[in-house]
């Protein structure tokens, strides 16, 4: 077949949701969370994607699509076809607005958000044993987003103020030696998925907590634990549930625009959040 194709029960009437292949490979629970809102779910395969979507939109013509990330490019070419078929989309970024297009945009300032109220509810347990530990985040993602994270960590009661590092320039050697002279306990790392872990290497010591965005963290062993666990505490990743039960609200009123994708925060692992450590962890 040239896409598998899974029929759901109880989304959108009239709805086709497209997922593409490494959406469904990365993440099968993320690509199964739009069965849930669509009547059917197409999975493109990995050669002829695109030939594979338009043959899958001609013969079910749907009143509504869904579009995993990587279709959103194809959102002009889907509306320039003509129709009455609204599009819905998950994104990083929005699409070109148009009174047919329902968009579910993630913000690095949300994954901020939730991380600075996970780096203060470990904050507060280890201050219950000794005195508050340092806080620090990397942030590559501008000043928006640093803020949030600050200001997150606050509102949930978190001891003292995080140390926040700009890494919008990419790895600095220079910052990741000043983080690593402090000792840092808590840390949040948001930057290019390249440069990760050579700020965890470089700029962490050995029992420093670690939390760190990543989109679309695979699922299965490598997020469940194990051998393969990652070398962090918690990741912050898109909530594909939350985010499209917001999105198939805004297709039910009959609106259009945008509305913010959700975050969530998973434990990677417990190969590290059981780790010991000094100062009663």
């Amino acid at each position: 077949m040239a896409a598998a194709l899974a029929c759901s029960c109880g989304g959108l009437d009239g709805s086709l949701a497209v997922v593409d292949p490494v959406l469904a490979y990365l993440s099968p629970g993320a690509a199964e969370a739009f069965g849930s809102y669509a009547e059917a779910v197409v999975v493109l395969p990995d050669e002829d994607a695109s030939a594979a979507l338009y043959a899958a939109i001609d013969s079910r013509s749907p009143e509504t699509l869904f579009l995993s990330p990587l279709l959103v490019a194809e959102i002009p070419y889907i509306l320039a076809r003509g129709g009455e078929t609204r599009v819905a989309c998950v994104a990083a970024e929005a699409p070109a607005s148009d009174p047919r297009v329902c968009a579910a945009v993630f913000s690095p300032v949300g994954a901020a958000s939730v991380a600075g109220a996970v780096a203060a509810g470990e904050a507060i347990r280890l201050a219950g044993n000794a005195a508050p530990p340092i806080v620090a985040a990397v942030l590559s993602s501008g000043d928006e987003a640093r803020a949030a994270f600050v200001e997150a960590y606050a509102a949930a009661g978190g001891p003292g103020e995080p140390v926040i590092e700009a890494a919008d320039g990419g790895f600095s050697q220079a910052a990741a030696d000043r983080l690593a002279a402090m000792d840092v306990r808590i840390a949040y790392v948001s930057v290019p998925p390249d440069q990760a872990a050579r700020w965890l290497e470089s700029a962490l010591g050995e029992y420093a907590f670690r939390i760190v965005a990543e989109a679309v963290p695979a699922d299965g062993p490598i997020a469940a634990g194990g051998d393969t666990a990652r070398p962090y505490d918690v990741t912050i990743a898109w909530d594909f549930e939350a985010t499209l039960a917001d999105l198939t609200e805004l297709l039910r009123s009959g609106g259009s625009g945008a509305v913010p994708g959700s975050w969530k925060a998973s434990p990677s692992g417990p190969g590290r959040a059981n780790k010991p450590a000094v100062g009663g962890r």
